[in-house]
């Protein structure tokens, strides 16, 4: 499942003359296609633009790092991380060029950008299989290097997408283990809406990263508004369903939850490499919408289908409790419908 968090997506090319990472007009213009096709889920278009990028250094480290930016969007939003290593090849080349280059040039804050965006995704990727001790080294990191960046030139927005989920979330989940850490939410909803009001290529991931952050908030006419900006402007793309369907799900709308998991479900279904982690998820909260909207024979076939997919083990163990509470859902449909029968 997608989570924002997932996706300060930070793109580019390679190396420029004047010893400065900065894009041209021109690699703006492709680096931000390369974000629309992530953001429509068009992984392998956009796979296919990377490899047209010209490799003006053998290291090619900003080719790592577009590479593992799509890949690691494309295991988040597909649930599944066999690929995990992968993704950690390309952007440790990343890593371990960049830091060289924030050496020799610790005046570009476009390197640092790019670094601090390295960490962030592996910062993401450590969170999502819990390692919490890499993840906060990583994010600790990431934040380093993003606030150098924003130091050196204030005016590199993209770089607040990258700061402003740092804020935001580390108060949220860090917030109540640590009772002295400040509280920096309402400086990251900042630094997210500056980041989408003025960055060259990070308005969509900014803007989901606001979106979830409103989610968090209550504050969800905000993340619906958000959420349907981001749906038209990438054709229905999965980030935005997401967005909707838990923000009207939070809201209690349970007629409009069940229509944009429906639309997620029809989304997943047509995906190829499905492991079945978000169908379950999806077909989940759709069979509850059905079941508190009266309809429980819709309810109880979204049950028993999310029960009937042949899943690996690491996919039943993190669905163990949605697999019980699809069992109990069972029980009361099948309860509520001998009642019926009875009463007919």
């Amino acid at each position: 499942m997608i989570r924002v968090i997932s996706v300060c997506l930070i793109l580019s090319f390679e190396i420029c003359l004047a010893a400065s990472l900065k894009p041209s007009q021109e690699q703006i213009k492709i680096l931000s296609r390369a974000i629309d096709l992530v953001f429509a889920d068009s992984f392998s278009r956009a796979y296919e633009l990377i490899e047209e990028m010209p490799a003006a250094d053998p290291e090619r480290p900003i080719y790592h790092l577009l590479y593992g930016s799509v890949l690691h969007a494309e295991m988040l939003d597909s649930e599944d991380f066999a690929r995990e290593k992968r993704f950690f090849t390309h952007i440790d080349s990343c890593v371990n060029y960049l830091k060289r280059w924030t050496d020799d040039n610790p005046d570009d804050p476009w390197g640092f950008l790019y670094l601090g965006s390295a960490y962030g995704y592996k910062s993401i990727l450590h969170v999502h299989k819990k390692r919490w001790l890499k993840s906060l080294f990583s994010g600790l990191k990431a934040k380093g290097k993003f606030a150098k960046a924003i130091k050196l030139d204030s005016t590199i927005y993209d770089s607040y997408t990258g700061m402003g989920n740092y804020h935001y979330w580390s108060t949220v989940k860090l917030g109540k283990y640590i009772p002295f850490l400040p509280d920096n939410r309402e400086k990251g909803l900042v630094e997210l809406r500056l980041a989408a009001d003025s960055s060259l290529f990070s308005r969509k991931p900014a803007l989901a990263g606001l979106a979830w952050a409103m989610i968090q908030e209550k504050r969800y006419k905000e993340a619906i508004l958000i959420g349907k900006t981001l749906l038209e402007e990438t054709c229905g793309g999965r980030n935005s369903l997401w967005i909707l369907g838990g923000a009207y799900w939070r809201t209690g709308n349970l007629s409009l939850s069940a229509k944009y998991y429906k639309m997620l479900i029809d989304s997943f279904t047509a995906a190829d490499n499905q492991n079945y982690y978000n169908l379950i998820f999806c077909r989940y909260r759709l069979g509850v919408c059905k079941f508190r909207l009266g309809r429980a024979d819709e309810a109880k076939a979204e049950f028993e289908g999310l029960l009937s997919y042949d899943v690996i083990r690491e996919v039943e163990k993190r669905h163990k409790k949605t697999y019980k509470k699809a069992r109990q859902y069972l029980e009361k449909i099948d309860e509520l419908l001998k009642e019926r029968k009875k009463s007919l």
